[in-house]
């Protein structure tokens, strides 16, 4: 009996905790694959994923505790639903929390870590909270409001980050990328993506890239910055704009330019740099030796 138990478990398993006198601990490990998701919604956590040698098991520890000083009065619960299926990990924070009175301090300290297989997919939705990631080479999902994030060996070949007013900055990173931001600032360094869609408003994107052969880099930004620092290849640049400023460093060469479009060769490559400005200013670096 205690080892069919314990077999379910293995299958299916879920943790539910909830927060005690305004705090919640937690520190468990749950079974996921080594290429399984994990589907993280939370806010204003300050978000630790790490990718081990772990092989089929991941360690999850979520701690918050709040301190508040004068009178003080809380209606509500906050509550984390921990759930393994099918490979895949599930961690959904469910707080209803209303804060009645007049506080003298407070303060609330939010902290989630996970460490995981290296090869484990993120798909992660947050309010605010800060995001550190490292080592995960799947897929990784990102929307997010005000927050920042910061992601470092992440070797994947698909990411996806959906941003208002936070920060960015990722290094390294190949294969396709998808942006869409407001006022956000996106730092791309020494990476080879082969595929980028990217929608920024007023905020900045700087990006530094090879270019693939055949590969197609689609940009628009409104008001705000965008540089391009090309590492290696060659393409073709094709630059719509309206009030917005253009400069191109190296070995650049003009192809057709007017009031309202611009056309760059840089080298012979069949790469397809496609990037619609309106106000925003637009630089162009190559690194490239011809």
């Amino acid at each position: 009996m205690k080892n069919s138990i314990t077999f379910l478990l293995l299958l299916f398993s879920v943790s539910i905790a909830f927060a005690q006198d305004q705090d919640f601990h937690l520190d468990q490990e749950y079974a996921i694959a080594k290429n399984g998701t994990i589907d993280l919604r939370s806010s204003d956590a300050k978000v630790f994923i790490t990718g081990t040698d772990r092989s089929a098991l991941a360690r999850v520890k979520i701690d918050r505790t709040v301190t508040a000083k004068g009178w003080y009065s809380s209606k509500g619960e906050f509550k984390v639903l921990v759930e393994a299926e099918n490979g895949n990990l599930s961690i959904r924070e469910n707080q209803n929390q209303v804060q009645i009175g007049i506080i003298g301090y407070y303060n609330e300290d939010y902290k989630i870590v996970i460490e995981a297989p290296i090869g484990v997919c993120l798909q992660i939705k947050g309010d605010d909270g800060d995001y550190w990631i490292k080592n995960i080479d799947g897929t990784i999902s990102l929307d997010i409001d005000d927050g920042d994030a910061e992601l470092t060996n992440c070797n994947g070949n698909k990411f996806n980050f959906n941003l208002d007013d936070g920060d960015l900055k990722m290094s390294g990173g190949k294969g396709s990328l998808s942006v869409d931001a407001n006022d956000a600032d996106l730092t791309f360094e020494n990476a080879s993506f082969s595929s980028i869609d990217a929608d920024v408003d007023d905020g900045k994107l700087i990006i530094q890239s090879s270019l693939s052969d055949n590969g197609n880099y689609a940009i628009r930004s409104q008001d705000g910055l965008v540089v391009f620092d090309v590492l290696s290849g060659s393409g073709q640049f094709s630059i719509r704009h309206d009030d917005a400023r253009i400069s191109a460093e190296g070995n650049f060469s003009s192809k057709q330019e007017s009031e309202h479009f611009t056309e760059l060769a840089l080298g012979n490559g069949t790469a397809k740099v496609n990037i619609r400005a309106d106000d925003a200013s637009v630089r162009l670096r190559s690194q490239r030796k011809n």
